[in-house]
């Protein structure tokens, strides 16, 4: 009796928070890698598409990108999406908003001249975002706790709308960076797209052995108050991002990094900043 309480007690919870609230929905929307989708946000150019169909060969699974707020959706199942990759769509199914999952019902290749102008309102025709707000989002983010180097949180601004995107191990970061960029005096909407990771215990190990390799390797780039490399683990698949000084440093970090066992796939997407670079701003 007292698991039984216990049970319908949690179920009441979920639907209390939304994660049990599907609800049916249409749009235009754009098949992307799961990365590409989270790294490359703005409009869908030749150099976007090319960054999706690369990952995907590579073994990255494919989402679908809403166009008219970039919210990003992960299919039920990958065969209903796998044909669309690189393409425009117009979608239909049963969503999950508050985590970004849908389950399909149809999809079919739009032209992308033949998307609405509206949709495509959230990149095109708007004013860039105020410099104090942007200012304010970066630093908000950046003084979150919590955040270590197997998280990694960004965003993007089009206008004063915000767009939360990243990995994070913690639901408290996911939730949290979205209510911090949300009193933010200026901001307009907030879409978070920051993708909650698995804790099993292969992926902890993996994170650990890949912190270990990557400090004996590139250890210019750890340090005690953080690192300029962070470690993103998903499904046994290592994602690199952030930056280093130079190619060989990236390199390196690539090959050791697909050594580490149990690994199914790296993904390196460490962008070579010169110090010259970086003074610069």
């Amino acid at each position: 009796m007292k698991r039984t309480v216990i049970f319908v007690a949690v179920l009441a919870l979920c639907a209390a928070v939304g994660f049990g609230k599907d609800e049916e929905i249409e749009f235009y929307g754009y098949v992307d890698s799961d990365i590409c989708s989270r790294l490359h946000l703005g409009p869908i150019d030749a150099k976007r598409v090319e960054c999706t169909k690369k990952l995907y060969k590579e073994g990255d699974r494919l989402v679908v990108t809403r166009l008219r707020d970039n919210t990003v959706f992960e299919p039920n199942k990958q065969k209903h999406v796998k044909k669309q990759a690189g393409e425009a769509v117009k979608v239909a199914g049963r969503a999950n908003l508050d985590r970004g999952r849908i389950k399909v019902d149809s999809i079919d290749v739009v032209p992308g001249n033949e998307v609405p102008k509206v949709e495509l309102s959230m990149w095109y025709g708007r004013e860039k975002a105020g410099a104090k707000v942007w200012e304010d989002v970066r630093h908000t983010l950046a003084m979150m706790p919590y955040i270590s180097v197997y998280d990694f949180i960004s965003f993007a601004m089009v206008g004063n709308d915000v767009i939360l995107t990243g990995w994070t191990l913690r639901d408290t970061n996911r939730s949290g960076a979205y209510r911090r960029v949300k009193k933010i005096e200026g901001v307009e909407h907030v879409t978070n797209n920051i993708v909650l990771l698995p804790l099993g215990s292969f992926d902890m190990d993996i994170r650990a052995r890949t912190r270990a390799v990557l400090q004996q390797v590139i250890p210019r780039y750890f340090w005690e108050a953080g690192s300029t490399v962070r470690i993103v683990v998903r499904n046994s698949q290592i994602i690199l991002l952030g930056t280093v000084d130079r190619q060989a440093d990236s390199d390196m970090a690539y090959i050791r990094c697909r050594g580490i066992p149990n690994v199914f796939a790296v993904f390196n997407m460490l962008r070579v900043v010169t110090p010259e670079e970086r003074d610069k701003g």
